[in-house]
């Protein structure tokens, strides 16, 4: 697996892989494949899916990957980026409990082997419907501004004005995720970036606020099933 594209501040990470399979995990991105050579399969705790040709894994959902003896594109979505909230919106993510097979509408968005993300942020820009609450705007503003490990539940609960269990409840309500994982994967992301301007991974972890390389591995493995060595090594 390697990085393709990634940009922190849009929300997305775009990796490409061929002849891979992952552990079973779960994560706070959505993530988007689509099979550019053969076919994939998923698993998840309710059903084996294969044959695939592409798939729409919603942020929680256990499952394992496998795409041997193929091609695939992986989009990592941030469910509070503008692309993250229009997929979000457009699928009803919030409410899914499995994957969406072969999703309607999704091919327009891969063509010729690549996810078409110019695309993307304008439908994302053009047809957005659903109003947030305007305390979680708030929060969302200010996590989408952090830029260190010092962003805590405490700084959100008061820069959205609501009380640490209220502000858990009433994300969790909206966006179907927990503000937790969001400032877990916020980290996760900042990780990468310093990783892609050539810091090591032990620099990397230090920076984002965990004890070390092995504390991020640990976190990376769980979110992705792979460790970040293997993931960013080229």
């Amino acid at each position: 697996m390697s990085v393709e594209l990634f940009n922190i501040d849009k929300g997305y990470s775009v990796f490409s892989d061929s002849d891979y399979e992952t552990a079973k995990h779960s994560h706070y991105a959505i993530e988007i494949v689509c099979c550019t050579e053969g076919s994939f399969s998923v698993t998840t705790n309710v059903s084996e899916y294969a044959n695939l040709e592409s798939v729409i894994i919603p942020s929680n959902i256990s499952h394992s990957f496998s795409c041997i003896n193929a091609t695939c594109n992986l989009l990592f979505l941030d469910p509070l980026s503008d692309i993250g909230m229009y997929f979000l919106q457009l699928y009803d993510l919030a409410s899914q409990k499995s994957i969406i097979v072969n999703p309607p509408g999704l091919n327009q968005f891969h063509e010729k082997g690549t996810f078409d993300i110019p695309l993307m942020l304008n439908s994302a820009k053009t047809n957005r419907t659903r109003q947030i609450d305007f305390r979680i705007s708030k929060c969302i503003e200010t996590i989408n501004s952090f830029t260190d490990h010092k962003l805590t539940v405490s700084q959100l609960s008061k820069a959205s004005f609501l009380s640490e269990s209220r502000l858990a409840h009433l994300f969790k309500k909206q966006l179907g995720i927990s503000v937790h994982q969001c400032i877990l994967w916020k980290k996760i992301l900042l990780a990468v970036l310093k990783s892609r301007e050539g810091y090591s991974l032990t620099e990397c972890a230090h920076y984002v606020g965990f004890s070390d390389s092995s504390h991020l591995n640990k976190v990376f493995y769980k979110m992705f099933g792979v460790n970040p060595f293997f993931a960013l090594k080229d």
